[in-house]
């Protein structure tokens, strides 16, 4: 237990600014106080710091300052740092809050806020300690991930890092046409977290992959540049999500697709059309308008006279599909759906599905070139094969006619 003294703080200094003590007086004047009697050489040491704090110092002079005043016996540490504080020497006082000495260190904390409370500009500390909740490990860092594509070019991505509380997230369902559609910063405790990823949709017409960090920031990046030009806004929320993605990456990372293995790229293309039987496929069909045109188109093969049986009216369907498909893939939507397509074989490869995954890769390379592949042809005839088949089904009405036929 500390000895029990009666020698105040201002009495102490006051013995120290006393120039008509020696540094023995003054170790005697404290001991009768009641406080243990210190050397005259730190008495002296005491004296020195005092007249130091009328000076400038460096960053390194203050450094070497506060030590000296760690080495202090503990009252005449104790009243040199409530001087520093009255000379508003904040530099001496921000070394000596991080002082391995609780009690200096707590001082000196009074004394800073002391000079808040004056309007004095004062840096912050640093965090001190262990947080209450450990970011996590390096090797535990979570990870991120994007759901499949959709009909309309959306998906939603989880982009995460560690943070002081857990884990921060931001959630963004984004479109590769309109742009950033919703997004929520979320902070999660890492218990909540695993809890949130087992959530994550994982069925037949929806699912989730894990995706690299720098990737999950850049299609963030991308979808909103393409809102940008098509003349759409993020929601406000983006911008308080910006501040804990930080910038994309300086130079935008490959699609993690791109590094799947094709050995047979010509086959895997001519089964372009197969991909539609996949149920992440089955809901991809044109735009709307597009879609329309092609079904008037689809009415006029299934009612013509033309066809005599369902063999020529299947092959005018086709045409008719091959047709829309060429004036539906222009050079940019090719781009897009390219993209697509790619992110689509990441997708099925984190499922296992690694041969529908190389034929995505496969149809996204021969998009670069042209649209006369399958995949191209039946993103209209999946659509509307059943519509075909209905209309060629249905009695044909007679035509009126003044002409009897025999």
């Amino acid at each position: 237990m500390a000895q029990a003294h009666n020698l105040t703080v201002d009495e102490c200094l006051a013995l120290l600014k006393d120039v008509s003590l020696r540094p023995e007086s003054i170790a005697e004047e404290m001991e009768c106080a009641g406080v243990a009697r210190p050397l005259p050489a730190d008495v002296q040491a005491a004296r020195d710091a005092l007249a130091k704090l009328q000076t400038e110092l460096a960053p390194a002079d203050a450094r070497a300052m506060a030590a000296g005043i760690s080495a202090l016996p503990g009252m005449l540490a104790l009243a040199v740092v409530h001087a520093a504080g009255r000379a508003s020497r904040q530099e001496v006082l921000f070394e000596l809050a991080t002082s391995p000495s609780r009690v200096l260190a707590k001082e000196a904390k009074r004394e800073l806020q002391k000079l808040k409370q004056r309007g004095v500009q004062v840096q912050e500390l640093p965090p001190q300690g262990e947080p209450v909740l450990k970011p996590l490990p390096e090797g535990e860092a979570p990870v991120c991930y994007a759901s499949s594509i959709d009909a309309y070019g959306e998906r939603a991505v989880w982009w995460a890092q560690p943070g002081r509380q857990g884990v921060e997230v931001v959630q963004v369902v984004l479109s590769d046409l309109k742009g950033i559609l919703a997004v929520d910063a979320l902070a999660l405790s890492r218990r909540s977290w695993r809890e949130f990823v087992k959530r994550l949709p994982r069925q037949n017409v929806i699912t989730t992959a894990e995706i690299p960090k720098d990737h999950a920031r850049q299609l963030i990046a991308d979808a909103e540049s393409a809102g940008a030009r098509n003349g759409f806004s993020p929601p406000p929320t983006y911008a308080e999500a910006l501040r804990i993605l930080g910038p994309a990456p300086a130079a935008p990372p490959p699609s993690p697709g791109l590094s799947i293995d094709l050995p047979d790229e010509l086959a895997h293309q001519l089964a372009g059309a197969a991909l539609f039987e996949d149920p992440l496929f089955m809901a991809w069909i044109p735009e709307e308008d597009d879609l329309r045109r092609f079904g008037l188109r689809v009415d006029e093969v299934a009612t013509s006279r033309l066809y005599i049986d369902p063999k020529q009216r299947q092959q005018a369907f086709e045409r008719a599909a091959d047709d829309a498909a060429i004036n539906y893939f222009t050079p940019q939507r090719r781009g897009l759906y390219a993209r697509r397509l790619v992110e689509m074989a990441h997708v099925l490869a984190s499922e296992k599905r690694l041969d529908a995954a190389r034929t995505a890769l496969a149809v996204a390379r021969a998009l670069e070139k042209d649209a006369s592949n399958p995949f191209c042809r039946a993103l209209f005839t999946h659509a509307l094969q059943d519509r075909l088949e209905q209309k060629t089904s249905q009695p044909q009405q007679p035509t009126p006619s003044g002409l009897v036929i025999p």
